[in-house]
This record gives structure tokens, C-alpha cells and sequence, in this order.
């Protein structure tokens, strides 16, 4: 009871006095008391869990979460090549010695459960259980279902992502199963549609499924900005083939913007 207590006030005196020397009783509890036993595995090499909470700085976190678009050993030659293609679009070059981008691309990491890793997400570990995964990453052998990395184009609001998919995700027998490919999409539609709106929630999702997809085969997920009305984000999406010769299917979404205040202790 100490320990949940303790994390949602120190929570809320974080977001409003940053580094402030915590009182009110807080400063003699220990850092074990004020995370939860999973953040504590990740952050004990940064910090000495014996000293005071007042005496550490603990914005922002050290740790460095696993990413899990990057390559691997289960990623065909094609998904490798479309990879190499966009990433190359995110490469600096160095002029007079100072960073110049090639683009205006930038590849979004993933995570298990990437809201842990935002700024101020790690508190909101009460909404999220211990063993609690990401959908797309909740498998450890890789390759066996959702392979796919997301980059983005700020200047013309769109992104692509590279998508494998593994063969746990069959539907009718040697392609992939229509669920999987929806899960994708509102993944997809909804990275943009956060990165262009901030927290948002999905609405609706409009799926026109036009070609089977194989399964082990690697596609291109297409999403761009439609408009946004208020609060509402429309998306656009297409999926195809890597050389875009191919349309498997095309789909229209809707997001909501929400906030998220109240998963702070604040009202607004």
C-alpha cells in the first residue's frame, strides 16, 4: 500500500515541480518502495537504491529500452533492401562540420509497450500490468509474426512501413490472415496519427480488401494525412507490394484525440 501510494504522489510532484526536493514524508522512502519490481530491474545499474529519493535525479530515465525495428536474422532479403531504402532517407550528411539531413524522413522506434518509454509513461505503470505487451511485439521468436519497422515524412504528413509477416499469422491456408493485416493498418494509421496529433484513440477503421497476401511475403504499408476536423484525424492507407505493382488493400481510418491529464492527477 506504501509503495502504490508513493508512486502516484511522486508522479504527480514530478510533473509539476520537475526536480524539486521531494518532502512531505517521500524523501525517506527508498527507491525499492517507489518502483515497481520490472522498472527496478531496468534502472538499478543507474542508480544506488540505498539513497534517499531526494537526492536523485530521476528526469529523465537512463535506461535504453530494446528496439525492435531494427534488423534481424528473420528478415528476408526483400524486407532488408526496402529497410536499407527508407532508412537511407534518414542519413545525415556532415557539412563544415555540423549535421545536414538527406530528408525528411525518420524512422520511428517500437517497443514492447512503448508508452512505458515516453517522457512521464513510466507512471503510468499502475494502468499497466507486469507482464503486459505490445500486441505486435508480444512474441520472442522472431520472425513468427509481426515484423514490420514505420518511417515517417514530416514535410507531406505520411509514412510507410516495412511489413513481414511470420508464419503464426496464417489465415486461409499460405496467406496472411485478414485480422493481422487489419492489425496492421490501424497500427500503421494510428503511428501517424499520434506523431501528427498527439494521444489519440482509434474510431473507425474502413477495410477494403482487394488481393490475398502470401504469407512470409513483405509488403509496403502506405498512410498519409487526409485532414483533421477538431479533434478528429483522417488517415489514408494502401498496401502493397514492394515495387508497388501489387494492391492487397486500401483502407480509410478515423482517430480521436484524447487527454491524458487525468493519468497524471491533473484535470486538464
Amino acid at each position: 500500500m506504501l509503495a502504490h501510494i508513493a508512486r502516484r504522489r511522486l508522479g504527480l510532484l514530478l510533473l509539476l515541480h520537475g526536480q524539486q526536493r521531494i518532502s512531505n514524508g517521500l524523501n525517506r522512502v527508498s527507491f525499492n518502495q517507489l518502483l515497481s519490481k520490472e522498472t527496478h530491474r531496468h534502472m538499478q545499474s543507474s542508480f544506488n537504491t540505498s539513497s534517499p529519493i531526494s537526492t536523485m535525479s530521476l528526469w529523465p530515465f537512463s535506461f535504453q529500452p530494446r528496439d525492435f525495428s531494427l534488423p534481424n536474422s528473420s528478415w528476408s532479403p526483400e524486407m532488408c533492401k526496402a529497410y536499407d531504402h527508407y532508412n537511407a532517407l534518414c542519413d545525415t550528411d556532415t557539412e563544415n562540420g555540423e549535421e545536414k539531413k538527406r530528408g525528411p524522413w525518420e524512422k520511428l522506434p517500437s517497443y514492447n509497450r512503448s508508452i512505458k518509454y515516453a517522457t512521464g509513461g513510466i507512471h503510468l505503470s499502475k494502468l499497466i500490468q507486469a507482464k503486459a505487451r505490445l500486441f505486435t511485439r508480444n512474441v520472442k521468436e522472431q520472425g513468427a509474426t509481426f515484423e514490420y519497422v514505420v518511417f515517417v515524412n514530416k514535410e507531406e504528413k505520411s509514412c510507410v512501413c516495412v511489413f513481414q509477416a511470420g508464419r503464426l499469422l496464417e489465415g486461409a491456408p499460405g496467406h496472411v490472415h485478414g485480422g493481422a493485416i487489419a492489425t496492421m493498418i490501424d497500427t500503421v494509421t494510428g503511428s501517424l496519427a499520434g506523431y501528427l496529433s498527439g494521444p489519440i484513440m482509434t474510431a473507425n477503421l474502413n477495410i477494403d480488401y482487394r488481393s490475398p497476401m502470401p504469407l512470409d511475403s513483405v509488403v509496403l504499408i502506405h498512410s498519409a494525412l487526409d485532414r483533421i476536423e477538431g479533434r478528429k484525424t483522417f488517415i489514408t492507407c494502401k498496401v502493397t507490394s514492394t515495387d508497388e505493382s501489387k494492391l492487397y488493400t486500401e483502407a480509410t481510418a478515423l482517430f480521436v484525440s484524447i487527454s491524458v491529464g487525468h493519468l497524471f492527477g491533473t484535470r486538464n
